[in-house]
């Protein structure tokens, strides 16, 4: 009896020990834009780790949907809610490019889907973008500004950092999701994708209106 006991407790022990495993906060980023209120950082890496160990880590990709049809995305992720959008019909300087347009239900959609799978404001939640500042950090702080207290900004994104030397000079190859050795995909379920008037019931009257 006292050995089943004692096994029962080693069992019970790891488990505790599991859930509760400290995710390895990053350094402040540099940027002021990718800094948030929670001050919670961690490398994709250590956050593809951690994920993969706790059932009750929530990973949410805000980035655009055409970034997840061409680039692909984390295998395991569980939320994606656009923070900006292409807009075809304004020409961006910066990039000289399409334009991007915000998603101005970016946070009811994901607090929907928060709520939807009774995730706890203190749960472990993770954001991620192309590089973990310009998109990322204001969701964040969005959350952070409804009572959700355990969200961290992924810094190195999806893509990762631009190399400044060598044959790849200026493109996306190191760190970052897609280069830290963990799972990603194109594939993603048709419940999980974000769709224009997928969350209409949020929207105002008019906005819905416009949703065939």
């Amino acid at each position: 009896m006292k050995i089943k006991l004692l096994i029962v407790l080693t069992i019970l022990l790891s488990s505790l020990s599991l859930s509760a495993m400290d995710i390895q906060k990053a350094q402040t980023p540099k940027k002021k834009k990718a800094q948030t209120t929670l001050g919670l950082y961690v490398t994709a890496k250590n956050a593809g780790e951690y994920i993969a160990k706790n059932k009750n880590a929530t990973l949410i990709d805000v980035r655009s949907p055409s970034e997840i049809m061409f680039i692909g995305s984390a295998s395991r992720t569980d939320i994606y809610v656009p923070f900006m959008t292409l807009d075809t019909t304004a020409y961006g300087k910066k990039h000289n490019n399409y334009a991007m347009k915000k998603n101005k239900y970016a946070l009811k959609e994901i607090i929907y889907e928060l709520d939807k799978k009774d995730v706890k404001k203190d749960e472990p939640i993770f954001i991620t973008c192309r590089s973990g500042s310009s998109r990322a950090a204001p969701v964040v702080n969005q959350l952070a500004s409804k009572g959700y207290t355990n969200v961290w900004t992924i810094i190195d994104g999806f893509e990762g950092g631009k190399v400044k030397q060598g044959k790849y000079k200026g493109e996306r190859v190191k760190d970052g999701w897609l280069h830290s050795g963990l799972a990603w995909t194109w594939k993603v379920p048709v419940e999980k994708l974000w769709f224009e008037c997928k969350y209409k019931d949020l929207f105002s009257k008019e906005d819905a209106l416009n949703c065939k």
